[in-house]
């Protein structure tokens, strides 16, 4: 662990580290310690599995929006100032998602995917209805794919654990995924991660990246934390991603965020 007192960026994961999981909206103390944090000069990312081009998933962050530097979405896929700058792009390899795709069709697991700035959905399944319902979200527009699409940025799937073990993961060569319930994963290629976002806007920013801090909950938060010079888990986090972390904090309806700044003395 650096010293905090070199630390110039700030990652963020949104669900379980931000937001509360339960509302899916960022508590008072989280935006008031976003504010003190710009004002003081630290450039501040969003680092999440969602697809900030989407409507729907990005408005969560309407409260901090102001005092954003860019944002790592698609777990490291895509990589973008607030001002619309982009940075980076990793799409899935195309010699994984074509049989992937065949698979979800030959038995029944919808696909999550983007066209323009809209998620649709392949088809609908009662694990695409609960994890929506859970989410709190309207269930996106049921949609098949074009049968030319390729270079696909964002790919997630409606499966349970045994559906990936039997169907899916014998097509992923240059693929692994991130569970983010049991009805739904996301696919990410290999090699990237959260990380590589990181690296990809430190790079671009020209920010070291042992200059940085990052806070997360959940499986895909795994190598942003490694990757950062100080590492922050929250407590309602998955076990092995707090024995990762340098510091524990509190969960977000406690405002864990802003305990972590204060303990680590940057507001």
């Amino acid at each position: 662990m650096i010293d905090p007192g070199q630390i110039k960026a700030l990652f963020f994961d949104i669900d379980g580290t931000l937001a509360r999981s339960d509302t899916h909206t960022i508590p008072q103390p989280h935006v008031e310690s976003f504010k003190l944090l710009h004002d003081k000069g630290y450039k501040l990312f969003i680092a999440t599995g969602r697809d900030l081009y989407i409507h729907e998933e990005e408005q969560i962050l309407e409260p901090v929006k102001p005092y954003l530097t860019g944002f790592v979405d698609v777990n490291g896929q895509h990589c973008a100032l607030a001002d619309g700058t982009e940075i980076s792009l990793h799409p899935i390899h195309n010699d994984d998602f074509l049989p992937l795709r065949k698979a979800c069709e030959d038995h029944h697991l919808a696909m999550l995917y983007r066209v323009g700035h809209v998620n649709h959905l392949t088809e609908l399944t009662f694990r695409v209805v609960r994890y929506w319902k859970k989410m709190g979200l309207d269930i996106p527009e049921i949609r098949p794919m074009a049968p030319d699409i390729i270079d696909i940025p964002k790919l997630c799937i409606h499966a349970s654990p045994e559906d990936e073990a039997q169907w899916l993961a014998p097509h992923m060569k240059h693929t692994w995924t991130a569970r983010i319930t049991e009805d739904l994963i996301d696919l990410i290629p290999n090699g990237v991660g959260k990380s590589t976002g990181m690296r990809d806007v430190c790079a671009y920013l020209g920010i070291p990246i042992e200059q940085t801090m990052a806070f997360g909950d959940g499986q895909n938060d795994l190598d942003l934390m490694e990757a950062a010079g100080i590492a922050v888990a929250m407590e309602n986090g998955a076990e092995n991603v707090k024995a990762l972390a340098d510091f524990v904090t509190l969960p977000p309806e406690q405002a864990g965020i802003t305990h972590a700044l204060k303990h680590f003395r940057l507001i």
